[in-house]
């Protein structure tokens, strides 16, 4: 189910007979572009579980990660409490005196968060080579916004872990395929996804495609969703690339929604 909140219960649904064809898709996706050769790596997830999220994408897409690429030391550090800050620090501890990379993952507002959290404590660290901190959503209706390349700037700052490894990735609870990019040394980055997943740039009021290097909103066409609607046209403003397209925000005037706002929503509830 999606995440915005602008039409209270109203919520859109994307129905799967089977989670299969998703998980593969997932699965050799992220291992691609995220796992770089690894079958397995230590993870710590900024999210709910599934459980505490039962409808969420983002927590099964999370959830598949953990248990399928995941080492056993591998733990969710967000739960009905709140963030784990101190469970977190000792693993991120533990990782900097092993030598063994870690991943970090979670929605993009969950690392705001944290970072805020660490700051108060004035603590940092510095992860070793080939780990990757990967953010999803954006900070669009959220309790405050932040710059895409302060974020960055703070994420490699924090974690000691190159801007080059900052991982985003893009996706949405209406597709079964996700998006990602090579690093954010440079914003807003080129995002890809694998053969089976085509993107367009349309003119919104006339369905036709935009010329090369002109502003369009973003058209998916994902062969992963066999049983539901295969092409969807978003809400999302994006450029062509060579290679790819750079998702440039969300159309004016649409509805803020996504896995950050549902994370700031989720911490807010724990809060209190």
């Amino acid at each position: 189910m999606t995440s915005g909140t602008t039409r209270g219960d109203v919520k859109g649904r994307h129905h799967h007979p089977t989670m299969a064809v998703y998980d593969a898709s997932m699965l050799r996706n992220f291992a691609h572009h995220v796992m770089q050769g690894r079958s397995q790596v230590r993870m710590g997830l900024l999210f709910p579980n599934e459980t505490l999220m039962p409808n969420s994408s983002l927590a099964h897409y999370l959830a598949l990660a953990i248990a399928q690429l995941g080492t056993s030391d591998s733990a969710y550090y967000l739960n009905e409490s709140g963030l784990q800050v101190d469970s977190l620090c000792d693993a991120l501890t533990q990782a900097q005196l092993s030598g063994e990379a870690f991943f970090l993952l979670g929605a993009s507002y969950s690392f705001v968060h944290l970072m805020d959290a660490l700051q108060a404590r004035g603590q940092t660290f510095q992860l070793p080579s080939g780990s990757r901190l990967l953010d999803t959503g954006s900070f669009k209706g959220q309790s405050r916004e932040v710059p895409m390349d302060a974020f960055y700037a703070q994420l490699s700052a924090t974690f000691g872990v190159s801007r080059d490894h900052c991982l985003n990735m893009y996706g949405m609870t209406e597709l079964s395929t996700q998006f990602y990019d090579a690093g954010n040394r440079t914003v807003p980055s080129v995002k890809r996804g694998p053969h089976w997943i085509r993107s367009r740039l349309v003119d919104p009021l006339t369905g036709n495609d935009v010329p090369d290097g002109e502003r369009g909103i973003l058209a998916h066409t994902d062969l992963a969703n066999f049983n539901s609607v295969v092409t969807i046209l978003t809400e999302d403003v994006g450029q062509s690339s060579e290679d790819g397209f750079v998702l440039l925000g969300r159309a004016q005037g649409t509805q803020a929604k996504g896995c950050s706002l549902a994370v700031d929503e989720f911490l807010q509830a724990a809060r209190e």
